[in-house]
Order: C-alpha cells, then structure tokens, then sequence
C-alpha cells in the first residue's frame, strides 16, 4: 500500500484502490470495515471505494443474484459501519429495485444516514447494457459542509455530466470506477479535465488488478479544482489521503473554460 499526503487538514479525504473479492460480499464489506477502523485513527472524513466494489465489477450474471434494494442488507451494513466509525462513505454496488438492477453508488455520511445516491447513467458497453437499467439524473448532496456529487465510471466521459453538477453547485465529484485496460488516458487526461473545466475537485476511486479475466488500470486520483492531482496512485493497490480545502470552488464563476463550456452549449443549442 502506499499513501500520498496533500493540502490543508479540512475535509480529509481517503480513497482506497484494491482488487475486489469476486462475488463475497462479507469479504469486501470486511474491507471497508478495516478501512474505516484504520481511517477512523487518521481523522478521515470521507473513505470513497471503486464501482461495485461489495460484489466485485467482473461477475456477468452472477449482479442478479447479489443485487440488493437500498434498504437491504448491503446499504444496512455500510450504514453501520460508518455510525461506529463516526466516516462518511461513498461506495459501488449493484442496486435492485423491482425488476430493474442498476449500477449503483451510495453517499453515507458519519452518522450512517443515506445523503446521496446515484445510479450509473452512462453504461458502457454490451454487457454492462444486458445486466443494468440506465439511472436518468446527476444530483448533489451536502457532507461536512461541502456539496457533493457523484458520477460513476464512464459518466466522467461527457462533459455536460460533471457539468450537470456542476451547475447545482457540487464542490467536489465522487467518482468510483471500474477502467480497465487498454483506457489508460480515461485516469491521467478526461478525469483532469473534468476537474479544470468546472472548477470542482474529482475523486477517481479506481479498481485494481485482474478479475475474472479483466485487468484494471488503477491510476486512482485525488484532483484539484486547477486539474492538478493531489494524490495519484500506480498500477497497484494504494490507499490515497489528501485534504480538501473549504473555498475550494470559491472562484468557480470566473473561471474560463466554465465560461466557454456555457457559450458552446448555447451555440450548439441555437445551431
């Protein structure tokens, strides 16, 4: 593991790239419990996990079977681990409502309620179309003091999604991911990019390692609102820390390429 220490002690921010347990749910929820037991000792506020890390990302048809609802046994334990580890905790998992499964991600904040949820609109490829219904929104939600979003994987590949929040003020964009080979660039130049254009903080929590077949980049990041990173891990798994300061999107509406993405959207409109 390494760690990589940034910034003013504000929000303290830890993110945890690894190679999920194929299909064991305890295995990985006893991960983040060990995570948060050993944040909880740094003073972290917020531990972010990668795309469908209770279940692993690479399981075909075996997301039917271990899709839960929100109020399920998955979302109740997470919830519990964050009440007595006093952390905040964004994470992936496979979300079950009805009929539909969704590639989901839940914000828990330190007294485990449930204070954000998105469901991956963006899907990428055949097999992720085949297994999960498409979210339809980007919303934010408030931890510590800061508004937040998250987008999932593929959703951080177009511009009006990170964009969409943005606009309703998020400061800083939760991330979890899957990339895997050969999209090494998605990481180290969208992810940045992302960050530059809207002024925001992007938190690019990445899978690890190889599963079933399927090799992960890693390259998980910390990136400030200038398109720098903050932290930035290898191939390996790496635990990241980085702290986040308060008027971290204090010149948002002044920035210049936020400007052009908004004269180029009326453009096109107007087309």
């Amino acid at each position: 593991m390494s760690i990589a220490l940034s910034g003013a002690i504000i929000l303290k921010i830890l993110s945890y790239q690894g190679t999920p347990y194929s299909t064991d749910i305890k295995k990985n929820l006893d991960v983040v419990e060990e995570t948060a037991l050993a944040a909880s000792t740094l003073n972290i506020d917020v531990l972010v996990f990668p795309e469908l890390f209770v279940t692993g990302y690479n399981i075909g048809e075996q997301v039917k079977v271990l899709a839960q609802p929100l109020d399920g046994e998955i979302c109740r334990t997470l919830q519990r681990i964050a009440s007595q580890k006093s952390v905040s905790i964004i994470i992936g998992f496979p979300e079950r409502e009805g009929d539909s499964i969704f590639n989901s991600a839940i914000a828990i904040d330190k007294h485990g309620q449930i204070v954000g949820h998105h469901r991956k609109v963006f899907l990428f490829g055949d097999q992720e179309k085949a297994l999960f219904a498409p979210g339809g929104n980007f919303t934010t939600f408030n931890i510590n003091g800061y508004q937040c979003g998250i987008s999932i994987c593929y959703d951080i590949e177009f511009p009006e999604a990170i964009r969409e929040l943005a606009k309703k003020g998020a400061q800083i964009i939760f991330n979890p991911t899957a990339n895997m080979f050969p999209y090494v660039e998605i990481p180290k130049t969208l992810a940045r990019a992302r960050a530059l254009e809207n002024g925001v903080v992007v938190v690019y929590s990445n899978l690890c390692g190889e599963e079933n077949g399927l090799r992960y980049t890693g390259l998980s990041a910390i990136i400030s609102p200038e398109g720098i990173d903050l932290a930035r891990a290898g191939e390996e798994p790496a635990i990241l820390i980085s702290d986040i300061p308060k008027n971290v999107k204090k010149n948002i509406k002044n920035i210049y390429s936020t400007q052009l993405l908004d004269l180029a959207a009326s453009k096109f409109k107007n087309a």
